[in-house]
């Protein structure tokens, strides 16, 4: 690279001293065509030009031309070139007019001079950033004709409110790919609006006309510009549109009402059919609990726990823990973060192995770290895999969590958060009736020690272990059929990262015995969530892909609670996060519960020892 650049400074001198004599030439030329005077200067040049060739040198070394980078200009750069090229004419001048016995030459030919040498020797500099300049205008010349001669993307609008006129005037300035959009026709629920044209695209009816529309027009995309749509809305919207033809998108608000960014566009996925609002979180309060603090989420490597550690690492905390029974989970959670945030992300995450039963390998893991904060994510969740075997649920989710609530109050942990379920509310499966009495022993033992004890509830996430989602999609992609259990059955929704960030936000507010409830928004019926990915996945539900209802299974509800009767609710700072009612819990309850299961064998069997604390379990 250094001999490259002294080539090039060497082309640039001669170049520069050839410019000077050659400015000269042609404005002495000039001027004498223009009948200024009539005096023959070849001799003169011969005999005098490489004096000016030294004049040429000089001036342009010193004025540091040839130290500057003139793939970045900058007005300095300019201003030490017209330094270089006036100087240097300047000699050029007073030499001629001492040579001349100062009758010549006219100061016209010195300017003349001046400014050829000065556009000259800033060409030779710029030529490359000119050339590319001129093939950039070509090829969007060239695109623009090749736009205009290609059959645009036909687009049909749902919505011919606000947000669709300003979509509408500014649709056409952005593009997919090479091809420009069309919007031939427009729906909207709003009869009033029917008959009429929104910038000239008919509003031709409601969302019922979806697919007369589709044919009649040959649509390619169907743009939603609702930005305010309910999820119902959404759902019973997607009946209508054939989306093996057609490709659906989703128009976000924008905040600049005069352009409509590429990005704002977004392929329709299944988290839009929730139509959940965004989640508000108080990033300061977070900040004061999490930041510079060590914080141990136990699970740390599954779906939950690891958006958990996401999430936390946000908010600045000095270090955080993950640690799981799994090793695969929790090194490929490390890898991605790796990937993510390079090298340095090792000094804050700390990955260790071991169970929640395991006491001595608990009491290993907080001396060396000493956690302020623990999430409790690590759980047996599988309703049917625990109607199988009660008592590993039991001991996992109940017994586990009270080891691990000692191991936090032996090591003075500020903050423990127990992610529960909304299987613990009535519950009429093991799982649901573990995570209950899990709920328990945290109360029990928030009531007697500076820890501060307090367990949130939430239903499914979408794509977390076990999900009904991903094994749709993997039954949809298998050919189907995809099964339901029934035709009636409901569920509350929420994204992995939404009910991490809200899981952290209540855990912000705790006082220390509470049970914070998520808001989960409306109930989706599964059978329709089946069938929204049927045809999100271009298929018709019940053509293409058959839907078979193969019956409730062991521990399986119709539908899910997210409180229970004595319980009550409560408002907090956030709108998207409540809090039950506190109920009364006796302190030495969680060594009752350890003592029975320690000798159920004896006295009786598990399901005596859930009924005995859940007594509104029904199998």
């Amino acid at each position: 690279m250094k001999g490259r650049s002294i080539f090039r400074t060497t082309l640039l001198i001669f170049a520069d001293m050839f410019i000077l004599i050659g400015s000269w030439c042609f404005a002495i030329y000039l001027a004498s065509y223009l009948y200024i005077f009539d005096t023959p200067l070849i001799g003169v040049i011969i005999d005098y030009g490489y004096f000016w060739q030294v004049y040429c040198l000089t001036a342009f070394w010193l004025s540091g031309v040839y130290r500057s980078l003139w793939q970045h200009i900058g007005i300095g750069m300019v201003l030490r070139l017209t330094f270089a090229a006036g100087v240097s004419n300047l000699a050029v001048y007073c030499s001629l007019r001492l040579l001349s016995g100062f009758g010549w030459p006219n100061p016209a030919i010195g300017m003349l001079a001046f400014f050829f040498t000065l556009i000259l020797s800033g060409g030779v500099r710029v030529y490359s950033l000119v050339w590319r300049a001129v093939v950039r205008w070509w090829r969007r010349l060239r695109g623009q004709a090749i736009r205009e001669q290609t059959e645009p993307i036909r687009v049909l609008m749902i919505g011919a409110g606000e947000f669709a006129s300003t979509m509408l005037l500014n649709l056409n300035k952005h593009t997919q790919g090479t091809r420009p959009r069309r919007v031939y026709s427009i729906v909207d629920k709003n009869l009033d609006k029917h008959g009429y044209h929104l910038h000239g695209i008919p509003v031709e009816g409601d969302d019922s006309l979806i697919p007369a529309l589709v044919d009649k027009y040959n649509i390619e995309e169907v743009l939603i510009a609702v930005p305010s749509i309910s999820n119902q809305d959404m759902r019973a919207l997607v009946k209508y549109i054939p989306m093996g033809r057609c490709k659906v998108r989703v128009i976000k608000p924008f905040a600049k009402q005069t352009s409509l960014p590429e990005e704002t566009l977004k392929d329709l996925d299944i988290s839009d059919l929730l139509g959940r609002p965004e989640t508000m979180l108080d990033t300061e309060e977070i900040s004061k609990w999490i930041k510079g603090g060590t914080v141990l989420v136990t699970g740390g490597g599954g779906s939950i726990g690891s958006e958990l550690c996401r999430q936390i690492l946000l908010f600045e905390p000095l270090r955080i823990i993950i640690f799981d029974i799994s090793e695969n989970n929790a090194h490929n959670l490390q890898q991605d973060l790796l990937t993510l945030h390079g090298q340095s992300i090792r000094e804050i995450f700390h990955i260790r192995i071991g169970s929640v039963l395991d006491e001595k390998r608990l009491n290993e893991v907080f001396n060396e770290f000493r956690p302020s904060a623990v999430f409790h994510a690590a759980a047996f969740k599988h309703v049917p895999l625990m109607e199988e075997c009660p008592r590993l649920a039991v001991e996992n989710n109940v017994i586990g969590t009270r080891t691990l609530g000692l191991c936090a109050i032996r090591y003075g942990v500020k903050r423990f958060v127990l992610i529960s379920t909304d299987k613990a509310v009535n519950p009429a499966n093991i799982m649901g009736a573990s995570k209950r009495m899990a709920e328990l022993v945290i109360q029990s033992l928030n009531s007697k020690q500076a820890t501060e004890f307090v367990a949130v509830r939430f239903g499914n996430v979408l794509g977390s272990n076990g999900s009904v989602i991903p094994i749709f999609q993997h039954q949809i992609k298998a050919g189907g059929p995809v099964t339901v259990t029934h035709p009636d059955i409901i569920r509350y929704f929420m994204t992995i990262p939404e009910a991490a960030r809200l899981v952290i936000q209540a855990g912000a507010i705790a006082k220390g015995g509470e049970i914070f409830i998520l808001d989960m928004g409306d109930p989706v019926k599964i059978s329709d969530l089946a069938e929204n990915l049927i045809r999100m996945a271009g298929f018709i539900p019940g053509v293409d892909i058959k839907i078979e209802f193969t019956g409730l299974r062991p521990g399986e509800k119709l539908f899910e609670e997210l409180l229970l009767e004595e319980e009550g609710i409560e408002k907090t700072a956030n709108s998207q996060i409540y809090v039950a009612r506190p109920v009364n819990i006796e302190a030495s309850l969680e060594r009752e519960i350890a003592n029975d299961y320690a000798n159920f064998e004896v006295h009786g069997d598990v399901m005596a020892l859930i009924h005995k604390y859940v007594p509104e379990y029904e199998k």
